[in-house]
């Protein structure tokens, strides 16, 4: 079964790993001429770890980020709404979110695929045809057929757009700035995750490496000035400053250009991913806002279940409709909780709630939510 990925990024590479490791060959086509991922990290929560390390990669993605311990939010000073016990934070077996640069983590995968199969740059997917035979593929720099094709380029996707012209993306009114500090957190916070919370803004962030930090800011789009300054960064730090000097540093230890800023936004829910031998993955299909940190986590777990369903079932078809039906529950609880959490962050009522109830949940109840959110089954 000859198969085309569209999309280069975390979600394809991770499904042309998991097609591999399933005996089925793939060709992947990413439209950048170089692999070169947004300069940001992202925190891989136990549950895509899990798979990582079933695909045989978990070490080397380790090895190349920041395995953390402790995952909070708190208020702007850095004081934790509650205190939670470590193994709230990780699964049965023992795997711990990893917090890693994008661009690392999409560097290991794509070394790790190369080795068995061939990954096309410079091929930005422009329209296709079924023919008889299979689908045509056409891209800005030439053509390719296949029986299958995967699409996993992301919240913009073309390839979707192809498909569902009626998709949309919903704006959560909200601009969020990630940036990468040159900075060392205190010993005692290198292995700690952390969302601050101040007045209806938020500051994350995390070691992911010996010498950089990860960090986000989010803030309403309706409480930003009607123009902005040229250099963000001042502006960022006069926002957050009244929050722990910590958050401050790591601003300040962040070069200009190292700032990247993105409306936040999902994708509205589709009534199917997948249309004959082609099927949608990742943000592609199911796009999520980030405030549960499981965007890249569910690119993963999609990479995961679907080569399950190809390897299984000898019709695509067939194999889309069980991965679907597969995944949907999940996926809608992340992506429409994702949104309440974070409509409440930039809420003082919201804020209110959500504090309250982390304070009143026990301990049990958080740690049955946790290992439903990290559990990875057969399909």
């Amino acid at each position: 079964m000859k198969t085309a990925i569209i999309g280069g990024g975390i979600a394809g590479l991770t499904t042309a790993l998991a097609l591999h490791q399933k005996g089925l060959g793939c060709t992947v086509y990413e439209k950048a001429g170089e692999l070169n991922e947004i300069g940001a990290g992202v925190w891989l929560q136990p549950n895509a770890v899990k798979i990582l390390d079933a695909l045989g990669i978990k070490a080397l993605v380790s090895k190349e980020g920041m395995e953390l311990d402790r995952m909070e939010i708190t208020n702007n000073q850095l004081r934790p709404f509650r205190e939670i016990k470590d193994q709230v934070v990780q699964d049965d077996s023992g795997n711990k979110t990893i917090a890693i640069h994008r661009s690392k983590l999409q560097k290991v995968l794509y070394q790790e695929v190369s080795k068995h199969m061939e990954v096309k740059l410079g091929m930005g997917y422009e329209a296709h045809e079924t023919e008889d035979n299979g689908i045509r593929i056409r891209f800005g720099e030439g053509e390719a057929s296949a029986e299958v094709v995967l699409g996993a380029d992301g919240i913009q996707s073309h390839l979707r757009q192809s498909l569902f012209p009626d998709s949309l993306i919903r704006s959560a009114g909200q601009i969020c700035w990630r940036g990468i500090s040159n900075t060392v957190l205190p010993a005692e916070d290198l292995k700690v995750g952390r969302e601050a919370w101040g007045k209806q803004i938020r500051f994350g962030f995390s070691q992911i490496s010996a010498s950089e930090v990860y960090w986000f800011a989010v803030i309403r789009e309706s409480s930003l000035p009607s123009s902005l300054p040229p250099e963000i960064r001042p502006y960022l730090q006069e926002r957050f400053s009244d929050f722990h000097p910590l958050v401050g540093q790591i601003i300040s230890n962040t070069p200009e250009d190292h700032i990247h800023r993105a409306l936040l936004g999902d994708l509205k829910r589709l009534d199917q991913w997948h249309s004959g031998n082609i099927c949608l993955i990742g943000d592609a299909a199911h796009a999520t806002t980030p405030n549960m940190g499981q965007g890249a986590c569910q690119a993963i777990e999609d990479a995961w279940y679907l080569s399950q369903a190809l390897a299984t079932h000898k019709s695509p078809d067939l194999a889309f409709k069980v991965f679907d039906t597969f995944r949907r529950k999940k996926v809608d609880y992340i992506v429409n909780n994702s949104w309440r959490f974070g409509k409440m962050a930039h809420s003082r009522l919201g804020q209110s709630v959500v504090r309250s109830m982390m304070k009143l949940t026990p301990e049990k109840v958080l740690m049955q939510q946790m290992k439903a959110l990290y559990k990875v089954q057969p399909l």
